[in-house]
């Protein structure tokens, strides 16, 4: 583990973060960015092939300038940027390029964090060999622009148990994030566990479930019965439910009132007991399945 890309985003990195994924209206993006500045948001997650760092990059120009109306009175250092490599832009020879074309996007000389955004490799079916061999050049050249400054700290995103433990045999920096799917409704528990015993920070996307499984998740009986014990809403339930265990959130909103109610999570505090009492019996997976992967 390199110690000081970990203690760097122990310090740097918010609990909270915006979520920016399928956010690719320029104007509604930047009331968001915006309020969630204002609201106390000091992080913002993005990728590759979300298609909106150049959006970013403008809206933080603009945040950012003493001269501009929508001055933030923020600077770049008082954010934590995450992007995260594409899977078609895995392998030694993209690499770099790609986590350059990310700074010119973003307008910036680092980044914060970046992640290895899936454990295989576009074009390549999920059973080819290849897959393994492109994430672990990927990993390498990751460390190299670490090294060099370009990156603050690496890690992974939908990374499972074999796919890290893989990478103990290769890495001389491990990962000090992984991001993955988690809600009560599929809380891989035994994957947060390695994490921590790593000391790799497990971070939760998809905290509502995304699109296909947000209606079940909002409508289980357990998760609205404690949430209201908690006297909260299930979305502001559900970030409390992860917070609650040392993970940190990445919640997405067009909503400028959703924005003040997820931050607002932080201020709650979910006991052990209610945490393990919404996890559902039968584990359903909503998002994109990386077990399968090579």
């Amino acid at each position: 583990m390199d110690q000081t890309a970990a203690d760097y985003v122990k310090e740097k990195m918010p609990q909270i973060g915006l979520g920016t994924y399928q956010m690719r209206a320029e104007p509604a993006l930047f009331e968001v960015i915006k309020r969630g500045f204002e609201l106390g948001y000091r992080f913002i997650d993005t990728a590759q092939c979300y298609g909106n760092e150049a959006m970013i990059g403008r809206i933080l120009q603009r945040l950012f300038d003493p001269q501009s109306p929508d001055f933030a009175k923020l600077k770049r250092s008082d954010i934590f940027i995450t992007s995260k490599v594409s899977p078609a832009n895995q392998g030694k020879e993209k690499v770099e390029k790609s986590v350059r074309l990310s700074l010119e996007h973003l307008q910036t000389d680092y980044l914060d964090l970046v992640l290895i955004h899936w454990p295989g490799a576009s074009k390549y079916v999920v059973s080819n060999p290849k897959n393994k061999v492109l994430r672990r050049e990927t990993w390498l050249e990751l460390e190299r622009l670490q090294k060099e400054g370009l990156v603050r700290a690496t890690g992974v995103s939908n990374y499972t148990v074999t796919h890290l433990n893989e990478m103990l045999e290769y890495a001389s920096i491990l990962p000090v994030v992984n991001q993955c799917e988690y809600h009560p409704h599929f809380a891989e528990t035994y994957l947060v566990d390695f994490c921590k015993l790593h000391n790799i920070h497990f971070q939760a996307y998809s905290s509502f479930g995304s699109p296909d499984g947000v209606d079940d998740l909002f409508s289980d009986p357990k998760i609205t019965t404690v949430a209201e014990k908690y006297s909260t809403s299930v979305p502001q339930f559900l970030l409390a439910w992860a917070l609650s265990q040392g993970i940190s959130v990445l919640p997405r909103t067009r909503s400028i009132s959703h924005l003040e109610t997820n931050w607002k999570a932080q201020g709650i505090f979910i006991t052990k007991e209610d945490i393990n009492d919404v996890i559902s019996k039968k584990q359903i997976k909503y998002c994109w399945n990386p077990s399968a992967v090579a």
